[in-house]
Order: structure tokens, then C-alpha cells, then sequence
């Protein structure tokens, strides 16, 4: 059995990643087709039956940058405007994923070297850019500026 394919540093190649993301995207995606927010809006269900929360912070009382991100992604995939509701940046990163369908999935039928050069640089840039708009999301819903 060959061993798996490694680039100079041990890293995996970017073949293999380019499956891993693809798979990721696809179950997030597979998910958020399979779940349902509840009537109330303060949960979600699977077949009928609640799921617990798995949010401390929302078990607390409290609500994190995150808060309500699950909640925007079932609804984003059915486009339905009330994911902007659940948290204003849902519907942008639900966009996110979804293109690592098409995109990965070419990468790996067509694995040849972008013009632009790996993504790394621009990724960890995106990244840090979501970052800082999802913590200035949660500090407006923090001073009530945002539901």
C-alpha cells in the first residue's frame, strides 16, 4: 500500500485537502438540509425531535459571536431571508461553504496549480477578515443595535 502523499514539510497534499474540505462542506451542507428550526426559533430539530443545546454560553443565558449561526444556515439553504434574522453573517459564510462544492470538486478533477498560487495567504486573510466582522456582529447585538 502506498503511503499517503506529503509536500516537502509532511503536510498533506493539497489533493488530500481538497477532499477533506470538500467532504466537510458537503456534511455541513447535508446538515443544514436535514435540520429545522423550531417554530419558537430557539432551537433546532431532526426528524422531528429537538436537539439539545450544545452552546455553554447560549445554556448560560448568554449569547457568543457564533449565537444563532446554525439557525441562519437551515434557513439560508431553504433562502429564506429570516437566516439574516438568526445572525447577520449565516447567509455569507453558508455562501462560503457552499462554494467549496463546486470548487473543490474541480480542483480535484483537474488538479493542477492555480495561476494565483496556493490559497494560503488569501484563506488565513479571509479568515482574519470574518473574524473581525463576526466579533463586530456579536458586539452590536451586544449594544442592542442589532435583534
Amino acid at each position: 500500500m502506498e503511503p499517503p502523499a506529503n509536500d516537502a514539510f509532511g503536510a498533506p497534499s493539497s489533493r488530500r485537502l481538497d477532499a477533506l474540505w470538500l467532504a466537510i462542506s458537503a456534511l455541513v451542507v447535508g446538515l443544514a438540509c436535514a435540520l429545522q428550526v423550531t417554530p419558537d426559533g430557539g432551537g433546532v430539530t431532526l426528524a422531528g425531535w429537538r436537539l439539545p443545546e450544545l452552546c455553554l454560553v447560549k445554556r448560560q443565558g448568554g449569547t457568543c459571536p457564533g449565537c444563532g449561526m446554525t439557525r441562519s444556515f437551515i434557513r439560508g439553504v431553504r433562502a429564506d431571508p429570516a437566516a439574516f434574522r438568526y445572525h447577520p453573517l449565516g447567509p455569507l459564510l453558508l455562501l462560503v461553504v457552499v462554494a467549496q462544492l463546486p470548487y473543490r470538486s474541480y480542483r480535484l478533477v483537474r488538479p493542477r496549480r492555480s495561476p494565483l498560487g496556493e490559497p494560503g495567504w488569501r484563506a488565513l486573510l479571509a479568515a482574519g477578515a470574518f473574524t473581525l466582522l463576526l466579533f463586530a456582529a456579536w458586539a452590536t447585538r451586544l449594544a442592542g443595535w442589532l435583534a
